[in-house]
């Protein structure tokens, strides 16, 4: 028996409310559940979603704390492409999030200390129970990317060819080349998985996870190893 539970949804509204209500529901069962958050289009919605219903609902997320995926390097903090500005922007103003309770890689100076400071912030504070994550054009997950041979700590990564043309790019005022990314060995080690799916251009390296081989060429399809992953995905 698998640990992926896969629930097609019907277009992308109906996959962001779901996503939005599982992420409410980790928080009402856990106020001070730690949750690591992906950047890009596919969360947007969910993000908005959440917002929308912790602030409607009034929930204490005082003792939540939100941990960034990844980030793209060499970019200043403020620089509208990072990732820094896209959670700050979807989830972390909106929701008044104190800083303590916010992990955080830096996207200029980053280095190997950097990765060690973030892994053990996580530690300190049990782990992580929920990961959202979404799968990359090129199958990566966070920003491990295809290789033969895969890192699984924290680490440093070269961006694939097909990464550095990725849409958040788009606005940066430098050329992309590196990126800083939990490992897999912290994205499995987290309680739930919550991977989405949607968008252009992302049939092919779904159908290949799908096939449930696991291989570093599609690094997401290492979430098979996953006890408890839940995948939303729509073709719209």
């Amino acid at each position: 028996m698998t640990g992926i539970a896969f629930q097609e949804q019907s277009d992308y509204r109906s996959l962001s409310e779901a996503a939005s209500e599982q992420l409410l529901t980790l928080m009402h069962r856990k106020p001070d559940a730690v949750i690591c958050l992906a950047t890009g289009a596919t969360p947007v919605l969910t993000y908005q979603l959440l917002v929308e219903k912790i602030t409607a609902q009034q929930v204490d997320i005082s003792r939540i704390t939100f941990v960034k995926l990844d980030e793209w390097m060499g970019l200043s903090p403020e620089d509208p492409a990072t990732c820094e500005v896209f959670l700050q922007q979807h989830i972390l103003k909106p929701l008044g999030v104190a800083p303590e309770n916010y992990i955080s890689f830096r996207s200029d100076n980053a280095d190997d200390s950097e990765c060690a400071r973030i892994v053990e912030q996580i530690t300190q504070r049990g782990g992580l129970d929920l990961c959202v994550l979404g799968i990359g054009k090129n199958g990566h997950l966070g920003l491990n990317e295809p290789d033969e041979q895969l890192e699984p700590a924290c680490h440093i990564t070269h961006l694939d060819e097909r990464t550095r043309l990725h849409e958040m790019l788009k606005q940066a005022n430098i050329p992309v080349e590196k990126g800083i990314t939990l490992g897999l060995r912290d994205i499995l080690a987290a309680r739930e998985v919550l991977l989405l799916v949607s968008g252009e251009g992302k049939q092919r390296a779904f159908a290949q996870f799908k096939e449930g081989k696991v291989t570093p060429q599609i690094p997401a399809s290492f979430l098979w190893l996953h006890p408890k992953t839940t995948c939303l995905y729509c073709d719209r």
